[in-house]
């Protein structure tokens, strides 16, 4: 019988470090806040000043993790970033302020940043081109069962002990980042040659284009100086202000202005995190085929559809319809983004592009949630934001078909299948 490659244990246990970083780090605090407002008084405008000190300390992250990731391997820098997390989560299940639980979480962003971005780099590593955004795909998975368990675990916490559930719920959450740490520690590898391995897909035609053999120059050559990096950056800003409505203002949508129970609409909110587990590894097998640019255009697409559609009905039964296609693609954006980067930059540079295309996200993110409830206060309802959300959809999606085009023109530039062509340059061992 074939033995297992080893790449394949590599993405299970980066899963798990999604899992830790995004599902338990940051999208576990918006099942967590409620309570911590509650239980240390904390008025709206300090609970939504904790929730943007993760952003803060995710778009520090991002825009200094791929450096760390060339002086230290990506092993190290994730290993290290979880502890991190797991550090901020123990500081918010002692807060007795609202500066501590600042910090706290501002911690839990420094290293959600940390982990996410060199998690995605490796599968790079261990993963050909053609195989890249379907390892994406599966590796966001992770991020959808972190809203899964945060969104059954935590309100059965807090009913067992109203008082100081969601400090237990800080503490599991921190071993739980604690184990998947160690538990990458030993078995997690930087590269594929350490074993004698070649890449998953890895193939000898020498007749496909490669990214393998330009130079090794500068990261301010190689991605600052990048116009296509530039173009991904500002269509991942696009999606990072849109997805935010969604992925945060859902439930408060469904309850004031559609009228739903909370139970209902946790229900509604629930069943779109089991559906988005899949959506990465959707999308990003999708974008492996077809290319990545015009995957993104029709991703951007449905939710901007999808977007118009929750604002215009209240059906019950057409929301849940509009949500569960809205989520079949939600983790869809980051997969080819992140998959999209090494089309266009050496693969020593990915982990610095993926950064720094994150750090757009992170704006996109941290901006949206401050516009959002300026319109809401302004108007009285969600309507003007759920239709600046879907409009913004709608230039991404425009943005991505233009760099579509202009991928498929010239030398130098990926070509229909999303791979790379450059010119041969020596490299220095």
């Amino acid at each position: 019988m074939k033995k297992l490659h080893r790449g394949w244990w590599i993405l299970f246990f980066i899963v798990l470090s999604v899992l830790a970083c995004l599902g338990f780090g940051r999208f576990a605090l918006g099942a967590i806040l409620p309570f911590m407002k509650d239980d240390l008084r904390l008025s709206y405008g300090e609970m939504g000043l904790v929730a943007s000190s993760v952003f803060l300390g995710y778009l520090i992250s991002v825009t200094t993790v791929g450096h760390f990731v060339l002086r230290y391997r990506p092993k190290k820098v994730i290993v290290a970033s979880l502890f991190v997390i797991a550090a901020g989560m123990v500081v918010n299940a002692n807060a007795a302020s609202f500066w501590t639980a600042y910090f706290g979480s501002f911690l839990i962003g420094i290293g959600s940043g940390g982990a996410y971005i060199p998690s995605l780099g490796l599968l790079g590593q261990w993963f050909s081109r053609e195989r890249k955004g379907m390892a994406l795909g599966i590796a966001m998975a992770g991020a959808g069962i972190g809203i899964v368990f945060s969104g059954l675990a935590v309100p059965a916490l807090v009913e067992i002990d109203p008082v100081s559930g969601w400090r237990y719920s800080w503490y599991i959450l921190a071993a739980g980042v604690v184990l998947i740490s160690l538990a990458n520690w030993m078995t997690i590898r930087n590269d594929p040659s350490e074993l004698g391995l070649k890449p998953i897909g890895e193939t000898n035609d020498k007749s496909k284009p490669t990214t393998k053999k330009i130079g090794i120059g500068s990261a301010q050559n190689h991605v600052y100086k990048n116009k296509f990096i530039w173009l991904i950056g500002l269509n991942y800003l696009a999606w990072g202000f849109s997805y935010i409505i969604f992925s945060t203002f859902l439930v408060d949508y469904l309850m004031t202005d559609v009228g739903f129970d909370k139970q209902l609409a946790g229900t509604y909110f629930s069943i779109a995190g089991i559906v988005s587990i899949i959506s990465g590894f959707l999308w990003g097998s999708i974008s492996d085929r077809f290319g990545r640019m015009i995957t993104l255009a029709v991703v951007f697409g449905i939710q901007c559809f999808m977007l118009l559609t929750i604002s215009f009905t209240s059906s019950p039964s057409l929301l849940l319809a509009s949500i569960i296609l809205y989520s079949l693609t939600l983790w869809g954006v980051p997969t080819i983004m992140n998959a999209s980067v090494s089309d266009f930059v050496d693969t020593l540079f990915v982990p610095i592009a993926m950064g720094f295309i994150t750090l757009f996200f992170s704006i996109g993110q941290f901006i949206s949630p401050m516009v959002t409830g300026f319109l809401i206060d302004m108007s009285g309802s969600y309507f003007p934001a759920l239709l600046l959300s879907a409009t913004v959809s709608m230039l991404g999606g425009f943005g991505c078909g233009r760099l579509y085009k202009l991928t498929n023109r010239g030398q130098n530039l990926p070509n229909n299948e999303g791979k790379a062509t450059y010119q041969t340059v020596e490299q220095q061992d």
